[in-house]
């Protein structure tokens, strides 16, 4: 069943977690502040509602959400030896909850390695991303919300849920990272609202700020300073890259890519922006960024990725040089088929 707004998929969603004790709450591969504030706001919410509930990324958590409160409950798959491949996720989960996850590849290995344990259990996606084809027994998906955190804000409303500050703290902070701080096209009357009611229940707002915005490590700067050096411009198109050189060669976090990808998208006088990172498994993470008008989603599909029309990624097949080959061709004929490029 799909859903597209909070109020009419709550009966359904609260219908199918009714008789379940243990929820596996999961989100996408390098998880940002929305997947982040999406597990920690659903996976307290339940639990004070008396599940048990456990939080699950694939990968590190950004460093900046390293203060939520609670943010230690969060496991990574990858660093956690209970959750290795040799050894079963807990066979007491009998609900998995995806969140803030466009499509179920996302949750990489997760996905790859437990394939009969996810099959064994009902679904539920709550999802913000228009590429989300709705692969659950419930489905939630609400491309007109900012942000994933937006719609959970949303759906626990509809539940009359109570959002204690810790709550109200981490739904805010994926409405403001997913935002840009309110930057984004996606900064609708409905994000501000959410945004102000969670500051009204007690929402840490000095934390997100000073966490996201100012406290930028040291090595993060110098990586910028490196793939600026390296930043290239065809027309309306700019694009640049990291290479695990560049990363090591400075100390830098893998994470610390992310700031790149604000930086250059904030440039004038581009339409789209493209950060191209090479992994250690020498595939390449790109990250698409564009102006209203570009679809950055469509390029990032085209190479079975997803996203957002104007913020959106995709992993290649390295090397890099041929990832950026393939992908820059289609972003450049995406730019072009404006209708004001068009001759």
């Amino acid at each position: 069943m799909l859903y597209t707004n909070a109020q009419e998929a709550a009966p359904a969603i609260a219908e199918c977690v009714r008789d379940k004790r243990h929820i596996l709450l999961i989100t996408h591969v390098n998880p940002d502040g929305d997947a982040v504030g999406s597990l920690l706001a659903l996976g307290l919410y339940w639990e004070q509602c008396g599940y048990n509930v456990t939080m699950l990324a694939p990968t590190p958590l950004p460093l900046y959400t390293e203060r939520l409160r609670s943010v230690e409950r969060i496991k990574v798959y990858s660093e956690t030896p209970v959750y290795s491949e040799t050894l079963a996720l807990p066979e007491t989960v009998d609900l998995i909850v995806l969140v803030d996850t466009g499509d179920v590849q996302r949750i990489a290995r997760i996905y790859q390695e437990q394939r009969d344990y996810l099959a064994a259990r009902p679904l539920i996606i709550i999802d913000h991303h228009a590429t989300n084809s709705g692969e659950g027994t419930v489905n939630l998906i609400d491309a007109s919300r900012s942000s994933n955190c937006e719609l959970l804000y949303d759906l626990l409303r509809a539940w009359n849920g109570r959002i204690t500050p810790e709550i109200a703290t981490a739904l805010l902070m994926g409405i403001t990272t997913d935002t840009q701080s309110f930057k984004t096209s996606n900064t609708t009357p409905s994000a501000l609202r959410a945004a102000a009611d969670l500051i009204e229940a007690g929402a840490d707002r000095a934390l997100i700020m000073r966490d996201v915005y100012s406290s930028i490590p040291f090595e993060t700067a110098k990586l910028l300073s490196l793939s600026l050096s390296e930043l290239r411009r065809d027309g309306a198109i700019a694009w640049t890259h990291v290479t695990q050189v560049m990363q090591r060669s400075v100390g830098a976090q893998d994470d610390a890519a992310a700031e790149i990808t604000d930086y250059i998208a904030n440039l004038g006088g581009l339409k789209a922006t493209a950060l191209f990172k090479e992994r250690r498994d020498g595939s390449v993470k790109v990250s698409l960024r564009s102006v209203p008008g570009v679809d950055v989603a469509a390029v990032a599909q085209h190479f079975g990725g997803g996203g957002h029309r104007q913020a959106a990624g995709a992993t290649l097949p390295g090397p890099l040089g041929d990832a950026e080959e393939r992908l820059l061709a289609v972003l450049r004929a995406t730019v072009m088929d404006q209708p004001n490029n068009r001759t």
